[in-house]
C-alpha cells in the first residue's frame, strides 16, 4: 500500500498526468475519502515531536476531543516519503533504518511547522530532508485502541463472514458471476474477491471450452496471480476413468472433509461437492470450551505424503492464530483472531504428543515431561470432536451440484471440502481440473481494488 509522496497538488497533478502510479494512488486514497479534521500545535526537541489534532473519520460523528500524540522522531524520520527518502517510482526506500541512527542530525528537527489548512506537519530535518505529514498519517498511528480499527495495518476492511447453511444462503446473490465479467470488468472481479475474503468462496460459471492455444482456468487464475506449481505441477486433473494412485483426490472414492497439501510447509491457497466453513466450527469451541479450544491451538497434528520419490512431513495444530490485540480477544472479533485452520486426516500421520498414560502401579520408561502430556491430550480429544461433529453437521454445510464448465475458487486455509464417492459409468467421464494460487497475490490483488473503489 502506499504513502502520499509529496503535498504539493499541483506537482502531484503534473506527475498524474505524466502517469505517475503514485500520485495517481495518493488522490485515490487520500482525495476520495478525505479525513474530517484539523492539527492543533506542536512542538519537538531532539528525541520526540508532539503533535495535537482534532480528526475523525467521516461515518462517524466527531466529539471534537483532540489527540496529543509524542512520536519518537526516529519513527518520523524514518516515515518520510519526501523524493530524496523514496524512489518516485517505485515508492521504495532509499535509505535503511539502522542509518538514522549513526547521527543525531538524520532524526533531529530544525523546524516543525503546521501548514496554514491545518492538514499537514511540515518537518524540515537537520540532514536536509523535508516532508509534510498528512493529518491522515497522524491519525493512523495515533496509538489509540478504540478508534482506529479501520485505519491499522492490516489487509482489508473487509471482514470475513463466518457461516453455515442459512448465513451462507444469504450470500447466494452474490457468490456466482460470469467468466467474461470476472476476467473484464474489473468492478465484478473486485466483487468477487470481497465474497472470497467474506465467505472464502465464489463460484464462476460459463467458462470457454479448453483448446490448445488457451486455457481458461489459468488464464482466471491469473486475473489473480500466478498458478502455483505444487508438487503435482501447476494443473492438476482428476479423470473418474483414469484412476491415480498417487493421492487419494486423484482417485474416485468418497473423501471426508479435508484441505490440501496439509503436509507442505507454505501451503498455496486454492475446488468440489460438499464445502463447511471451518473458522465457525472453532469459533464454536471456543464459546463452548475453551480448555478443548486452547489445545487445539498446542497440540501438533502431523501430516505426511509418502510416495515414490516423494517425502513430505509437517507438524501442525488444527487451529493457528494471529498475534493477540485489542480486537481479536474479544468473543465477538473472532474472525480478526484465526489466522489459519489445518485438517486433512487422509494425510494424517501418527500423533507423538501426548499418546502416553501413566501406568497403574508400575514405573514407564517414558520421560515424565511426555506422560504429562495427557492432560492436554484429553482436552484437545475433546475438541477435535467438538470440531468434527460441527463439520458434519449438515446445519454447516453447503452441497454444490457444479455444471459442467464451472469453477470453484475458495480459501483452501479455511474452507474445508469433501465428495461423494464417483460412480464411473461407461464412457461417462467426469474431468476436474485444478489449481493454487498463493494467498498474498489475492490479498495484494484486494487491497488494490479496495483503494480504486473504495470498501
Amino acid at each position: 500500500m502506499f504513502s502520499p509522496l509529496l503535498k504539493n497538488e499541483p506537482m502531484l497533478k503534473m506527475l498524474s498526468k505524466n502517469g505517475n502510479v503514485l500520485a495517481k494512488r495518493y488522490f485515490n486514497k487520500f482525495h476520495k475519502k478525505p479525513l474530517e479534521g484539523v492539527i492543533l500545535n506542536s512542538s519537538f526537541n531532539k528525541d520526540s515531536t508532539t503533535v495535537s489534532f482534532i480528526a475523525h473519520e467521516n461515518n462517524r460523528s466527531s466529539t471534537d476531543k483532540p489527540y496529543t500524540v509524542c512520536f519518537n522522531n526516529i519513527f518520523l524520520r524514518d516515515s518520510s516519503r519526501s523524493p530524496g527518502s523514496v524512489d518516485v517510482g517505485s515508492g521504495q526506500k532509499l535509505f535503511t533504518t539502522g542509518e538514522l541512527a549513526t547521527d543525531s542530525i538524520h532524526t533531529t528537527p530544525e523546524l516543525v511547522e503546521i501548514t496554514s489548512d491545518g492538514k499537514f506537519l511540515t518537518i524540515k530535518w537537520k540532514d536536509g530532508d523535508v516532508y509534510d505529514y498528512p493529518l491522515e498519517f497522524l491519525y493512523k498511528y495515533k496509538g489509540s485502541t478504540f478508534v482506529t480499527r479501520s485505519l491499522r495495518n492490516r489487509h482489508t476492511s473487509h471482514r470475513p463472514t463466518l457461516w453455515d447453511t442459512m448465513i451462507f444462503n444469504d450470500h447466494l446473490k452474490t457468490f456466482a458471476m460470469d467468466y467474461d465479467e470476472f476476467l473484464h470488468d474489473d468492478k465484478r472481479f473486485y466483487d468477487a474477491l470481497i465474497n472470497l475474503q467474506k465467505i472464502g468462496m465464489v463460484m464462476i460459471k460459463n467458462l470457454p471450452k479448453i483448446d490448445k492455444s488457451v486455457d481458461p482456468l489459468r488464464l482466471l487464475c491469473n486475473r489473480i496471480g500466478p498458478v502455483r506449481s505444487t508438487i503435482y505441477g501447476e494443473i492438476f486433473e482428476v479423470n473418474n476413468l483414469k484412476p491415480n494412485d498417487s493421492n487419494i483426490t486423484f482417485s474416485n472414492k468418497k473423501l471426508p472433509f479435508h484441505q490440501d497439501l496439509t503436509y507442505l510447509e507454505n501451503i498455496p491457497d486454492g475446488g468440489e461437492n460438499l464445502y463447511v466453513d471451518a473458522f465457525n466450527s472453532t469459533r464454536h469451541i471456543r464459546e463452548t470450551d475453551i480448555e478443548a479450544y486452547e489445545a487445539l491451538n498446542i497440540v501438533p497434528i502431523n501430516y505426511q505424503y509418502k510416495k515414490d520419490d516423494k517425502r513430505y512431513y509437517q507438524s501442525k495444530p488444527l487451529i493457528e492464530q494471529y498475534d493477540s490485540n485489542e480486537h481479536n480477544v474479544e468473543i465477538g472479533n473472532y474472525e480478526y483472531l484465526i489466522k489459519t485452520i489445518n485438517y486433512s486426516p487422509p494425510y494424517q500421520a501418527p500423533l507423538t504428543y501426548g499418546i502416553y498414560n501413566k501406568a497403574p502401579n508400575r514405573e514407564v520408561s517414558t520421560a515424565p515431561g511426555k506422560v504429562i502430556e495427557r492432560f492436554l491430550f484429553r482436552d484437545f480429544i475433546r475438541g477435535l470432536k467438538l470440531f468434527e461433529q460441527s463439520i458434519n453437521n449438515p446445519a454447516n454445510q453447503i452441497e454444490i451440484s457444479m455444471p459442467e464448465d464451472t469453477c470453484i475458487i475458495f480459501n483452501n486455509r479455511r474452507i474445508l471440502h469433501a465428495r461423494n464417492e464417483i460412480i464411473s459409468k461407461p464412457n461417462s467421464q467426469r474431468l476436474f481440473r485444478g489449481c493454487f494460487i498463493s494467498n498474498d497475490h489475492f490479498m495484494s490483488k484486494l487491497t488494490y481494488f479496495e483503494e480504486k473503489f473504495g470498501s
